[in-house]
């Protein structure tokens, strides 16, 4: 956070992640690598794109192999998973109920499962829903 601009109003800290210089996209892989010894380039801050959701965002969870990132969010109920090395979304799905809870049941994003509200859990793959099973009583976790 040294390379962030800091302005402190009212003793509230508020850090401007806009004021960095970008890299060009058309810039030639050769150059890319002589700007690893470049400390500013070393010191820049990434942001994660389109990391927003319309109501709340309740759970976030990473991938084991670091690649991904899952958020659930609510109104509409659905979840988002980015590509960390992309630093983008992959993709968002739209559920039918609100999720009280997901796991990552692989390595990577291709097997998760979802506590839902309605009392339902679901088992999405790669594809879409793969599986859906109601419980008798409201589960609040998933292990």
């Amino acid at each position: 956070l040294q390379s962030l601009r800091l302005s402190n109003p009212n003793g509230v800290k508020v850090y401007n992640v806009a004021t960095g210089r970008t890299i060009p996209k058309w810039l030639s892989d050769q150059k890319k690598r002589s700007l690893r010894r470049d400390e500013d380039y070393r010191a820049r801050v990434e942001i994660l794109q389109e990391l927003e959701f319309n109501g709340v965002s309740q759970k976030v969870k990473c991938s084991k192999d670091g690649q991904f990132f899952m958020a659930s969010g609510i109104h509409p109920p659905q979840v988002k998973v980015y590509e960390l090395n992309e630093l983008a979304i992959k993709f968002e799905r739209h559920l039918d109920a609100e999720i009280v809870d997901f796991q990552i049941l692989t390595e990577d994003y291709s097997k998760m499962a979802f506590v839902c509200a309605d009392r339902s859990v679901q088992i999405h793959a790669k594809f879409g829903a793969y599986h859906k099973v109601r419980t008798p009583k409201q589960a609040r976790d998933l292990a």
